[in-house]
C-alpha cells in the first residue's frame, strides 16, 4: 500500500481546513479519506472536538473497522511563535523511532495524527503522585537520549525575540492597558541578565556531573504540561504528546518547565509547585541508578535556574497569543501570573 504522507513532513496535502466552516466533519472526513490509505473508503465518521488545547483546534474521528486518528487545526497566526517546518520534521522522526504517535501527513494549516487508544491526559495535580511522576521521569530521559536538532540551542534566541514581539505587537483599548501593566521592559532587562547568568554559571561548574548534565543539550519537549502527558493505568505507562515547542535545549530547562506546569493554567505557583523532595525524587529517577546526592543537587540547583526563563518564556508567549489567537482564554491574565511566577520564584528558590 503507497503511503505518500506517513512519516514523510515534506509531502503537504494542499488543502486547507475552514474549523468555522458548517460542513466542518464533511470536511475533515475528505481530509483523512486523502490523507491515510486506510480511510480512503470510510462512508462517515464520528467528529468529536478534544478539549483542554490553547494553541490548536483539535478533533478526534472514528470510524468502525478503523483506529481513530487526531486532525490537529493550527491555531491562527501560530507560525509567529511556532516554527512549523521544524516541528513536523520533529514529529515525524519521532513517529518513524515509535516514540510519538504515528504523523499520519500534513495538509495546509494542520496534521493528521494517530490517536493513543487507552490512554488519558493527566490533570496537572495528578503528575505529582509518586508512581506517575517516576515514570513521567524515566520517559524523560529516554526522550533525552534521543538524537537532538542540529544547531545547537535556541533558548535564548527563540525568547529574545519573542520578549521583541511582545513588547512592539500592536493592543488596543483595555488590552493596550493590560499589557503595559506587564512593565516588560523590566523583564527584559531580567532576561539578558539571565542569559549572562548561564554563561557564569556553565564555566563555575564545569566538571560536576551533575551540573553538566542539566546543561547538556537534548531533545527536549518544552511543552510537558498534564496534558501532553497520557497515560494508561492498565499498562503502567506514560505517553508524550504534541512536540510543537520541541527542540534542543539544556536538559534542565525541560525538565524545570515540567516543574512550573504543576501548577496547571492557575499558575498558583506557592501552592502548586512541587516541593524539594518532589523535585529531587523526580530528578533521581530522571538520572537513572548509580545518580550520586551531589549530582541529584547540582542538578536540581540547574533546574532551579531555568525556572526563571521558563516563566518569561510562557509570559512572553501569552502575549504574543493574546494578539493572535482566536481561541477563547484570558492570555493576558496567564501572562501576568506567569510573570509573577517569575518575581516569586527569583527570590525564593
Amino acid at each position: 500500500m503507497i503511503m505518500p504522507f506517513l512519516d514523510n513532513p515534506e509531502r503537504v496535502l494542499p488543502v486547507a481546513v475552514d474549523p468555522r466552516s458548517p460542513s466542518l466533519d464533511a470536511d475533515l472526513l475528505a481530509l483523512v479519506r486523502a490523507i491515510v490509505p486506510d480511510w480512503a473508503d470510510a462512508d462517515g465518521a464520528a467528529v468529536q472536538p478534544v478539549h483542554g488545547g490553547i494553541t490548536n483546534l483539535l478533533f478526534r474521528l472514528e470510524s468502525v473497522g478503523r483506529p481513530p486518528l487526531l486532525v490537529r487545526i493550527y491555531g491562527d497566526n501560530t507560525e509567529v511563535v511556532i516554527d512549523r517546518e521544524g516541528e513536523n520534521r520533529l514529529f515525524a522522526a519521532l513517529s518513524r523511532q515509535g516514540f510519538a504517535p504515528t504523523y499520519h501527513g500534513r495538509f495546509a494549516n494542520g496534521r493528521v495524527e494517530g490517536w493513543l487508544e487507552g490512554f488519558r491526559a493527566l490533570a496537572p495535580q495528578e503528575m505529582g503522585e509518586p508512581g506517575l511522576r517516576r515514570l513521567i521521569a524515566r520517559r524523560l530521559r529516554v526522550m533525552h537520549a534521543l538524537p537532538a536538532p542540529a544547531g545547537g540551542p535556541k533558548l535564548w534566541q527563540t525568547l529574545s525575540g519573542w520578549m521583541q514581539t511582545a513588547r512592539e505587537v500592536d493592543f488596543t483599548g483595555d488590552q493596550a492597558a493590560l499589557r503595559d501593566q506587564l512593565d516588560l521592559a523590566k523583564y527584559a532587562q531580567h532576561l539578558r541578565a539571565l542569559e549572562q547568568r548561564e554563561g557564569e554559571l556553565r564555566r563555575t561548574h564545569a566538571g560536576r556531573p551533575g551540573w553538566e548534565a542539566g546543561f547538556r543539550s537534548v531533545l527536549a519537549h518544552n511543552d510537558l504540561l498534564s496534558g501532553n502527558v497520557l497515560t494508561n493505568a492498565i499498562q503502567d505507562r506514560v505517553h508524550f504528546v504534541d512536540y510543537e515547542y520541541g527542540g534542543t535545549a539544556p536538559a534542565a530547562f525541560d525538565v524545570a518547565n515540567h516543574f512550573c506546569e504543576y501548577a496547571g493554567f492557575d499558575s498558583d505557583f506557592e501552592a502548586g509547585f512541587p516541593s524539594r523532595d518532589d523535585r529531587d525524587d523526580f530528578i533521581s529517577h530522571y538520572l537513572g541508578h548509580g545518580a550520586t546526592p551531589d549530582e541529584v543537587s547540582d542538578f536540581s540547583r540547574a533546574v532551579d535556574f531555568y525556572v526563571l526563563p521558563d516563566h518569561l518564556w510562557w509570559g512572553t508567549w501569552a502575549v504574543v497569543q493574546a494578539r493572535y489567537s482566536p481561541i477563547d482564554f484570558d492570555y493576558l491574565e496567564y501572562a501576568r501570573l506567569r510573570l509573577a511566577g517569575f518575581d516569586l520564584h527569583l527570590g525564593g528558590l
